[in-house]
């Protein structure tokens, strides 16, 4: 699967086939190897030797070398880099590392410092069970890439469900067979569900169907997980391990929604999601915001990735983002992260919420930091 997505080279009409030269090559090479086999047979530890060699040649070229995926936003690199005494597998799209991996018995640990940051929305736990009896357990992240952030909060959290939203099918598959996703929906099972759309599209869907459901059912708490007899999970429609019968048709956003009781609340919503180096403006909104609070249980927490801009001078995306976070939920926190290895730009996890939830490493900002809040166009 590394060079999933690649078109085939075709040649022009007259000209010699590719694979009947690839054929030639082969046959070639096929003749050579027995001619040398047949030479250093007098020699049986220099055949072993060279045999060895060549498994070992082609292991780490497997391993290490670059493996390209033409994705939707271009041409993505999967390889691994040894950083700090550790084997890691990144991939790299639109000129930045969009995900990565370690590899090996900490696979499941966070590389990058801001994913292991979201899990600030854990400490919204009190102000959740105070107000619905159980803490953060249903989770929505936006942005799939390497699925670090899920793999490592589904395995530290044994109650936790996790759906993904990720459009680009390529970037699905790259995560399941290069980034452990596939080992993950073995541990996991119905707690991790993978939905191939849009997130926009998916916020603003489940939140009509949660408020059509809320009216239908008027007597059902917000955000209430099902009962311990039927299933205790929500079945969005998504590329595995998910039921058909909970998430956005494809490419019928605009035919009417019937009331769906299932379409339950999130606890915490987090958005990694970019195009290349820019955030994806479409929800960066003050109308994105609302769909978000719409799928949000009361007292629930929004957290979102923020990149700052040359070498950390420019803040104005963090300043506009947080006057947008203002406009929809009554406390809004930035959160700094120190990532001195990987990163050549500062990020913030903003985290928004209309609960008593405190979180710990926030700085304070006053309303002259404040920027111009972001609106669908």
């Amino acid at each position: 699967m590394g060079n999933g997505g690649i078109s085939p080279y075709s040649s022009g009409s007259g000209g010699r086939s590719p694979l009947e030269a690839m054929y030639t090559i082969i046959a070639v090479a096929i003749v050579l190897v027995f001619a040398l086999i047949v030479e250093l047979w007098k020699y049986p530890w220099q055949v072993w030797a060279f045999f060895a060699g060549i498994g070992i040649l082609g292991y780490l070229c497997m391993r290490f070398w670059p493996h390209v995926v033409k994705t939707a936003q271009g041409r993505a690199f999967i390889y691994t880099v040894l950083v700090e005494g550790r084997l890691v597998r990144v991939l790299r799209l639109g000129g930045v590392y969009q995900s990565a991996t370690n590899l090996g018995l900490h696979w499941a640990e966070p590389v990058f410092a801001y994913h292991r940051a979201f899990d600030a929305v854990f400490e919204a736990d009190r102000e959740l069970a105070a107000r619905t009896g159980h803490g953060v357990r249903r989770v929505l992240a936006l942005g799939g890439g390497g699925f670090a952030w899920p793999k490592h909060a589904l395995l530290a959290r044994p109650d936790l469900i996790v759906g993904v939203v990720e459009i680009d099918p390529k970037v699905i598959e790259c995560a399941e067979g290069w980034f452990y996703v596939e080992r993950l929906k073995k541990i996991a099972g119905k707690r991790l569900h993978i939905i191939e759309g849009d997130g926009r599209a998916y916020l603003e869907e489940r939140a009509e169907r949660i408020a059509q459901a809320e009216r239908v059912l008027p007597g059902e708490i917000p955000g209430e997980l099902p009962s311990a007899e039927g299933s205790s999970v929500e079945e969005p429609s998504a590329v595995s391990s998910v039921g058909a019968d909970d998430a956005p048709p494809a490419n019928e956003s605009s035919k009417k929604l019937k009331p769906h009781p299932r379409a339950h609340r999130f606890d915490a919503i987090v958005n990694d999601t970019f195009t290349g180096k820019e955030p994806v403006r479409a929800l960066a909104t003050v109308e994105a915001a609302r769909a978000v609070q719409g799928c949000l249980t009361p007292g629930g927490v929004y957290a979102m990735n923020v990149v700052s801009c040359d070498d950390g001078q420019d803040l104005t995306f963090l300043r506009d983002e947080v006057a947008t976070l203002k406009q929809v939920f009554t406390y809004v926190y930035v959160l700094p992260v120190d990532e001195p290895v990987w990163a050549g730009e500062d990020n913030y996890i903003v985290l928004a919420t209309d609960g008593m939830a405190f979180f710990d490493g926030t700085i304070p900002y006053d309303d002259d930091f404040l920027g111009t809040p972001l609106y669908d166009a």
